[in-house]
């Protein structure tokens, strides 16, 4: 096998996500972020021998691994470069609606992560761009145009909102002040300047002190927290009556959306009171795990 067609992502939950969504072989299935593929296969296996599963994605690297990876499985897989903003337009047009399960694992996969022209990473050098592929918005947003752009009262809030980090107002001022002397356009850059504004014991050493701000500037560009609002009323119109939807979510911004968008949606069954969260020994193995939280709610 081709090395390119190999994925470094090691998906989180897929026992779990599995098990909740219950999928059987006569079964229609949407994984929303296809990713490395681990939890499409999943459900190709589960659903054997006629199960369907439309897998999504905004990085055409995803899809064409999966092309490769997924080929054995025939007109059983379908994949498509979309943005799961868009799922209920793209399952009606690739005849999914009225489907049986949709599943949505939020967290971004380690091959953008390793992909230095996205730029997601404050380890190394690449181009502040952070977006995930190019449908991840409407707009053609990068980093570099937020920080190089911005007003200082829109970073700051950006950064304080998005990033939930105690230190927005210092970090946006220090901004400011560098691309007055030059455009930042490296994300070694930025994060030399993050660096720059917050205390040299920065939460005691246990996150660098970039996280938070990287975490803000990618939520901003790919504009995940709108998309997935509209991700879950998406899977509400195309879910079959008994049909299940499984969200795995990483931080608290993303949690809180989704607990909120099932508790008032009049039309699901919340069968997770409380979010299920990864095992001790899945945590141990994948320590990137350990923040996950996964909901499940079912279609009247």
């Amino acid at each position: 096998m081709n090395m390119d067609s190999v994925s470094l992502h090691q998906a989180v939950m897929t026992q779990e996500a599995i098990e909740a969504l219950k999928p059987t072989s006569r079964g229609s299935y949407v994984d929303c972020t296809l990713g490395g593929g681990t939890h499409s296969q999943s459900l190709l296996e589960a659903s054997a021998p006629d199960g369907r599963v439309l897998s999504m994605d905004v990085d055409p690297e995803a899809l064409r691994r999966a092309r490769e990876k997924f080929s054995s499985y025939g007109q059983r897989w379908v994949g498509v470069e979309g943005n799961f903003r868009h799922l209920e337009q793209i399952a009606r047009e690739s005849g999914w609606e009225n489907c049986q399960g949709v599943l949505l694992d939020l967290g971004f996969s380690s091959d953008e992560l390793a992909d230095r022209k996205k730029g997601l990473s404050f380890l190394t050098d690449g181009p502040l761009d952070m977006r995930f592929g190019p449908q991840s918005n409407d707009d053609g947003l990068t980093a570099a145009e937020i920080v190089n752009g911005w007003r200082r009262e829109e970073l700051e809030q950006m950064i304080r909102d998005y990033g939930e980090e105690r230190y927005a107002g210092k970090i946006a001022d220090k901004i400011l002040s560098a691309r007055k002397k030059a455009r930042i356009i490296g994300t070694l850059d930025l994060t030399a300047v993050i660096r720059s504004a917050v205390p040299k014991n920065y939460e005691r050493g246990r996150i660098h002190p970039a996280t938070r701000t990287f975490q803000a500037l990618r939520i901003a560009v790919n504009d995940e927290l709108g998309a997935l609002r509209e991700a879950i009323l998406g899977a509400r119109q195309i879910l079959a009556p008994g049909g299940r939807l499984a969200i795995i979510s990483f931080h608290s911004l993303e949690d809180r959306i989704v607990k909120l968008a099932l508790r008032e949606a009049d039309d699901l069954e919340i069968i997770t009171k409380k979010p299920l969260i990864p095992s001790a020994q899945e945590i141990a193995a994948n320590p990137r795990s350990r923040s996950a939280k996964l909901r499940v709610a079912k279609k009247f």
